[in-house]
C-alpha cells in the first residue's frame, strides 16, 4: 500500500483519540507503520479509539499540541506527521472561540514551529477544512477559491492555513521540510459519538440518526433541504495518506488539496437522513426537529486536483459508505454499552480491508501493489 511508503515509518497523529484520527492510527498501522499518537483526551467508552483498543496499539501521549516542548519531543522521534487535533464541531466553537482558537490555529502554529526547530526535515499533513472557503451557493469549491470563512470554527482553521502557507514559504521549504494540506467535507464513519445530545446541540446529522435509531427513536433533523458533501471517513484519511507519500512529487509539495465525495455535489441531510433510516431496517423514519442556525445552506467540493497530481479518488460511494458506517453502529449496539475496550478491533480490521480490496478492484493507486 502507498508503495511502501509508511513500512518501518515512525508517525505522529495529533489528535489520535478523535474519530478521524483513531481510524487514521489503524490505517498507518496497517501500513507498516509505528504509531505515537498525542491527544489531550484519553479514549472514552464512547469513541472509536476506545472500542479499537487503541491505547494497546501504538504509543499515547495524553497532552496538548500548543505545548511546544511536548511537541518538540514528539517530532524529534517520528519520521512524518499528520496534524489532525482540533475542535471539531462548528457549535463547540460557536459556544467556546477563545478555544477554538486556541487549538485550531494557535495549535497548528506550534506544530509548524516544531517542525521549524527541528533538527531534520520532517515531512508534515497538515487537516484543514472545506469550511474555510467562501460561500458558493452550492457550486464546487476548488482550491483556488478565496479562503473567506465566517463562525470561529472556520476562521480558525482558514487563519491557521494563512500561518501554514506563510510557515512553508518562510521556513518549512528552505529547509526542505515537505508539507501538504488536507481539506475535508464532512466525514462519515463509526465510531463518531457527537449527537446533538451529547453536545447541547453541536453534534452531526448521521450520528443524530445512528443514536436515535439505536434507541428506537425517530431522529430529529434540523435542516433536512441543506446540503453537505458527505464522505465516507476511510476515502478521507487514505487520500491524507497518499498526499502524504506523494510529497516529493512535481506540483504535491506546499499544495492544498480538497477531499471528497464520489458525488462531487451536495447531497440534502433529509435524504442522508432517509437512507440512513432505510439501512437501519428497523422500519423507524426521521422527522423535521426545530430549526438551528446552521452556515453554509449549499456546500460541493470538487476533488479533481487529488485525481490529477495524487491519483487518488474515493473507493465508496456514499451509499457504500453509509452501509459500512450503519454496520459498525449495528455492531456496537450488538456489543451493549459496557463492551471492554478493543472489543471493536477486529470488527474495524474487517471494514479496512474491505475498503482496501474496493479500492484495489477499481485500480485506485494507494491500494496497489507496486506495478498494479
Amino acid at each position: 500500500m502507498f508503495e511502501g511508503f509508511f513500512e518501518g515509518k515512525r508517525t505522529l497523529v495529533t489528535g489520535a483519540v478523535g474519530v478521524c484520527g483513531s481510524w487514521l492510527a489503524l490505517e498507518l498501522l496497517e501500513a507498516g507503520s509505528d504509531v505515537v499518537g498525542v491527544d489531550v483526551r484519553e479514549p472514552e467508552p464512547h469513541s472509536n479509539a476506545y472500542a479499537a483498543g487503541l491505547r494497546e496499539r501504538i504509543k499515547l501521549v495524553q497532552g496538548d499540541v500548543t505545548d511546544l516542548d511536548l511537541m518538540r519531543s514528539l517530532v524529534a522521534e517520528v519520521d512524518c506527521i499528520f496534524h489532525l487535533a482540533a475542535v471539531a464541531l462548528v457549535g463547540e466553537a460557536r459556544r467556546e472561540p477563545l478555544e477554538a482558537y486556541r487549538t485550531n490555529t494557535l495549535g497548528a502554529t506550534t506544530v509548524l514551529e516544531a517542525l521549524r526547530l527541528s533538527d531534520s526535515p520532517k515531512p508534515v499533513v497538515m487537516v484543514t477544512t472545506d469550511k474555510v472557503y467562501r460561500p458558493k451557493g452550492g457550486e464546487v469549491w476548488v482550491e483556488t477559491d478565496p479562503l473567506v470563512a465566517s463562525g470561529p470554527y472556520a476562521v480558525a482553521k482558514a487563519c491557521a492555513e494563512f500561518i501554514i502557507a506563510d510557515y512553508y514559504e518562510t521556513y518549512l521549504r528552505p529547509l526542505t521540510t515537505p508539507l501538504g494540506i488536507g481539506r475535508s467535507g464532512n466525514i462519515l464513519i463509526g465510531g463518531d459519538f457527537n449527537s446533538s445530545e451529547r453536545t447541547s446541540g453541536a453534534g452531526r446529522i448521521f450520528v443524530d440518526c445512528f443514536e436515535a435509531l439505536m434507541h428506537d427513536r425517530p431522529p430529529e433533523i434540523y435542516t433536512p433541504n441543506f446540503t453537505r458533501p458527505y464522505t465516507y471517513g476511510l476515502d478521507t484519511l487514505t487520500g491524507y495518506m497518499t498526499l502524504m507519500s506523494k510529497l516529493g512529487c512535481d506540483g504535491v509539495d506546499g499544495e492544498a488539496f480538497n477531499f471528497g465525495p464520489h458525488e462531487e455535489y451536495g447531497v440534502e441531510n433529509g435524504l442522508l437522513a432517509t437512507r440512513i433510516c432505510e439501512l437501519w431496517g428497523s422500519g423507524v423514519m426521521w422527522k423535521r426537529g426545530p430549526g438551528r442556525d446552521e452556515p453554509f445552506e449549499k456546500q460541493s467540493l470538487s476533488w479533481d486536483k487529488a485525481r490529477e497530481r495524487l491519483q487518488w479518488k474515493p473507493a465508496y460511494t456514499l451509499d457504500e459508505g453509509l452501509r459500512d458506517t450503519a454496520r459498525w453502529y449495528k455492531e456496537w449496539a450488538s456489543n451493549g454499552e459496557g463492551a471492554a475496550e478493543g472489543s471493536m478491533h477486529e470488527f474495524n480490521m474487517g471494514l479496512l480491508a474491505e475498503h482496501r480490496n474496493a479500492a484495489r478492484r477499481l485500480g485506485i493507486e494507494w491500494a496497489c501493489d507496486a506495478g498494479g
